[in-house]
Order: structure tokens, then C-alpha cells, then sequence
């Protein structure tokens, strides 16, 4: 049984008001993506051109198949074009989930 993949990329965009309205639009194309199943676009309080996106895939295979569809996806193009720098981009598996529901394990 394959495992949910979290994508965390942190990236500078050039110009938040046109990077914003490209990463909608390429919210919308991925969402059609196999194995995609959510996307959380987040922008830094400090720092007016940091980003952030946190994506679920439903396992590290399809995270890498949408990585290589991506950069020929044309609904991509604007986003990418906006970006000016990458801090940081990975997949991570789930260690341990804690909310105010746990019990202390």
C-alpha cells in the first residue's frame, strides 16, 4: 500500500498580485492531475514575495510523474515565469500526527 507524499515548495516570486493570480490558474490545471488530491498556497506575513505550497499526492510516484508534466504543462507557464528563485522543494512521508484530539502517545 502506497503512502500520501507531502510536496513543501518555498519559492520568490517577482510580483505578488500576478503570481497569485498564475498560481490559481495552475491550481486549477493540476487538480486534474492523477494522483493529486489537495494544494495549500500560502504567502509569508514578512516578506512580501515569499511563497509557499504545500501539495498532497497520493503517493511519491505520482508527486514525480506530475513533476516531469509540469514543467510542459502551458497552464504552468505564468507561475513559472513569476518565480524568482527557489528556496526549497521536497516530498516528505508522514511521521506522526499530533492535534488537540490526541492522546499523548
Amino acid at each position: 500500500m502506497s503512502e500520501p507524499c507531502l510536496e513543501l515548495v518555498v519559492f520568490k516570486i517577482k510580483d505578488p498580485e500576478k503570481a497569485r493570480a498564475a498560481r490559481r490558474v495552475a491550481q486549477d490545471v493540476v487538480k486534474q492531475y492523477d494522483g493529486f488530491i489537495s494544494w495549500s498556497a500560502y504567502e509569508a506575513h514578512d516578506e512580501q514575495n515569499l511563497f509557499a505550497d504545500v501539495v498532497m499526492w497520493r503517493d511519491l510516484d505520482a508527486a514525480k510523474a506530475a513533476a516531469e508534466q509540469i514543467v510542459k504543462e502551458p497552464g504552468f507557464a505564468a507561475i513559472m515565469a513569476e518565480m524568482d528563485g527557489l528556496v526549497s522543494m521536497a516530498h516528505f512521508r508522514l511521521d506522526r500526527t499530533v492535534d488537540t484530539l490526541s492522546e499523548a502517545a
